[in-house]
C-alpha cells in the first residue's frame, strides 16, 4: 500500500503532470532566490550609466545597450530568438539545425526632422488690400512629426475647442473643407464636468473629427502658452525646482516611422502662441481669453470664423534611413506552440544640452526586469511547459515602434502567443509613504491573472499591495498596447510615476530598489505558474 502511494506521489511530481498541478512551490522558490537587489543593481548600474549615452534610438549608446542585453540573455540561459544570420557581420549568433540565429531583429526606420527653411505668415485681406505678418519658428509656432516637406496656403477657420459632441458642437455652421482650422487645447467650461474617460475620449478624437470634415491642417493654441521653451535661451535646468517646468532634451526634434509604400496621409498639427492666434482672431473682434471666459455659456457658432485670414506655411524636412533592432531571447518549453512574451523597451532619450538622459527608471528598470526573469527561469533548473520569449523593444519613446514592428513581423507565430507581460518603469514608489503600492493592469477576460497574483502574494510573502485594474482594452502608453491591438491578453505592474520622469535626473541614485525587486518577484511567481499551468 505504501509503495502504491509513493508511486502516485512521484508520478504527480513528474514534468508531464505539471499541466494539472501548476508550478511546483519548491521550484518557484529556486527562481525567486535568484532575484536580489544586488543582481538588479549590477545590471542597471551599467545599463543606465553615461557609457550608454541615454540609449537614443539608432544611436551608438543604444547599440551598445543591445549588445549588453544580448550577452546577459545568453548568460542567463535564453537562446537567440531574432533574425537568422545572413553573413559574417551578424552578431550574437549560435548555430543549430544548419542555420545560425541571432539575438537581434533588425529593421530600418525613416527618420524625419525639421529642415532649415521654416516660415509661417498670417495674411489679412480686406477688399483689395492685404497685410502679411511673419512669425518665428519655435517662438510663435512649432511643427513636429511630418514625414515630408510641405507648403500650405489656405484660409483659416476658428473652431473653438474643435469638439463635436451631442451637447456641444464647435463645427456647427462652419465649413472647414480644404481649410486650416484654429482650435484651443482642452475642453470648454461647459464640458469640464465630464468623467476623465469621457474627457480623454473627446480630446483624442479631435484630429479624427477635423480630418473627417476635410481640414488640411490644425493650428492649436494653449491659452497659457505665450511662447515655446525650445526657443528660449538655455538654463541650468538640473537645478530647477519641479514648479519651474520640465526641461527639454535640446536635441532637434525628429520623428521615426516604419517605411511604407506610400507617403502617409498628413494633417499637420501646428502649436501656435496666443499672440499668433490673437492676430488671426483680430478681425473677428475677440481674443483667445475672451472665448475661454465665455465657453461655459456660448457655443462656437455664436462667434465669427475669422473670415479674411489666410495661413501660409512652408516647412522643409530632412529624411534619412536608420538601422535599429529589437533584442529577442527564448527559453524553449516542452510545448513550442504555447508562448508567453515578456517584454520591455530599452531605448530612452539620448543626449541634449550637454546632459545625458540615462533613463534609469524609464526604462532601464523594466529592461533589467526582463533579463532578471530569464535568470530566474534558468535558476529553477526545470524546463517550463510553455515557451517563454524575452523581448526588449527599441523606439518605444518614438511611438511604440519596436513592439509594433514585432507584432506585425513576429519571430514566433502570433497565433501561438497566450499572453504578454510588460515592464515599464518599475523602480519608483507611487508616493514615499506608499512603498508597497502598485497598479496591476490586466485583460478583464482573464480573471485568472488576478487570482494567481493574490495567491502568490500570500504564498511567497511578497509585500506588495496591488490596485487591480481590469479592462478588455487595457489603457496606457507603453508597449503592451501593441499586443492589445492584436487582441492578445496582457498583464503589467506599475508603481510610481515621479517628477524625474523624462528629465536628466532619472538616475540610479533616485531608485527604490525594494519595490523593483517586489515587482519582479511577483511577476516571476505569476510567470512560472502561467508557464506551467493549463489555462485558456
Amino acid at each position: 500500500m505504501n509503495k502504491i502511494l509513493l508511486i502516485i506521489t512521484v508520478a504527480l511530481l513528474l514534468p508531464g503532470n505539471v499541466k494539472a498541478q501548476g508550478a511546483d512551490e519548491a521550484t518557484t522558490r529556486k527562481g525567486l532566490g535568484s532575484i536580489t537587489e544586488n543582481v538588479l543593481k549590477a545590471q542597471l548600474t551599467f545599463l543606465a550609466s553615461d557609457w550608454m549615452e541615454g540609449r537614443e534610438t539608432g544611436e551608438k549608446g543604444e547599440y551598445m545597450s543591445a549588445d549588453y542585453i544580448a550577452s546577459m540573455l545568453q548568460l542567463f540561459g535564453a537562446a537567440p530568438g531574432g533574425d537568422f544570420a545572413s553573413g559574417p557581420g551578424a552578431m550574437g549568433g549560435v548555430r543549430g539545425g544548419g542555420r545560425e540565429r541571432t539575438y537581434f531583429q533588425n529593421f530600418q526606420l525613416l527618420k524625419a526632422s525639421q529642415g532649415d527653411h521654416q516660415t509661417m505668415s498670417v495674411i489679412s485681406t480686406s477688399g483689395t488690400t492685404a497685410r502679411t505678418m511673419h512669425f518665428t519658428y519655435n517662438v510663435d509656432y512649432s511643427l513636429r512629426n511630418i514625414a515630408v516637406g510641405l507648403e500650405i496656403d489656405a484660409p483659416v477657420v476658428f473652431v473653438g475647442y474643435g469638439i463635436r459632441h451631442d451637447k456641444y458642437n464647435d463645427f456647427t455652421k462652419k465649413d472647414v473643407k480644404g481649410k486650416v482650422i484654429l482650435r484651443l487645447t482642452g475642453l470648454p467650461l461647459s464640458l469640464r464636468s465630464l468623467s476623465a474617460a469621457e474627457s480623454a475620449a473627446l480630446n483624442s478624437s479631435k484630429d479624427a473629427v477635423a480630418r473627417e470634415l476635410g481640414a488640411i491642417a490644425v493650428l492649436e493654441v494653449n491659452p497659457g502658452t505665450l511662447a515655446f521653451a525650445s526657443g528660449a535661451e538655455q538654463r541650468d535646468f538640473l537645478n530647477m525646482s519641479p514648479s519651474e517646468g520640465r526641461p527639454r532634451t535640446g536635441r532637434p526634434s525628429a520623428s521615426l516611422s516604419i517605411p511604407a509604400a506610400s507617403v502617409p496621409a498628413q494633417m499637420p498639427r501646428i502649436s501656435v502662441s496666443v499672440r499668433l492666434a490673437n492676430e488671426i482672431l483680430e478681425v473677428a473682434g475677440f481674443t483667445v481669453n475672451d472665448f475661454v471666459a465665455a465657453s461655459g455659456t456660448k457655443n462656437t457658432s455664436q462667434y465669427p470664423e475669422a473670415a479674411g485670414k489666410r495661413i501660409k506655411l512652408i516647412s522643409t524636412v530632412n529624411t534619412s534611413l536608420i538601422n535599429v533592432r529589437n533584442v529577442i531571447g527564448v527559453i524553449e518549453g516542452e510545448n513550442r506552440d504555447e508562448i508567453i512574451v515578456v517584454g520591455a523597451h530599452y531605448d530612452h532619450m539620448g543626449i541634449g544640452n550637454g546632459y545625458i538622459w540615462n533613463g534609469a527608471d524609464d526604462n532601464g528598470s523594466g529592461t533589467v526586469g526582463v533579463m532578471t526573469l530569464a535568470r530566474a527561469v534558468n535558476a529553477t533548473g526545470v524546463k517550463p511547459e510553455k515557451t517563454i520569449v524575452f523581448a526588449l523593444w527599441t523606439a518605444e519613446e518614438k511611438g511604440l515602434i519596436g513592439s509594433r514592428y514585432w507584432v506585425d513581423n513576429p519571430t514566433v507565430p502570433l497565433e501561438n502567443i497566450k499572453m504578454h507581460i510588460n515592464f515599464d518603469m518599475i523602480s519608483r514608489y507611487i508616493a514615499d509613504d506608499q512603498p508597497n503600492a502598485v497598479t496591476m493592469t490586466y485583460t478583464s477576460s482573464h480573471p485568472l491573472f488576478r487570482q494567481i497574483t493574490e495567491k502568490n502574494i500570500t504564498r511567497y510573502d511578497i509585500r506588495i499591495e496591488p490596485d487591480y485594474q481590469a479592462s478588455e482594452n487595457p489603457p496606457g502608453g507603453s508597449d503592451h498596447r501593441s499586443f492589445v491591438a492584436k487582441k492578445i491578453p496582457i498583464m503589467r505592474f506599475k508603481p510610481g510615476h515621479r517628477e524625474e520622469y523624462h528629465t536628466p535626473a532619472d538616475e540610479v541614485s533616485t531608485l527604490n530598489w525594494d519595490i523593483m525587486e517586489k515587482v519582479i518577484r511577483i511577476s516571476f511567481a505569476n510567470l512560472w505558474d502561467l508557464a506551467n499551468t493549463e489555462w485558456k
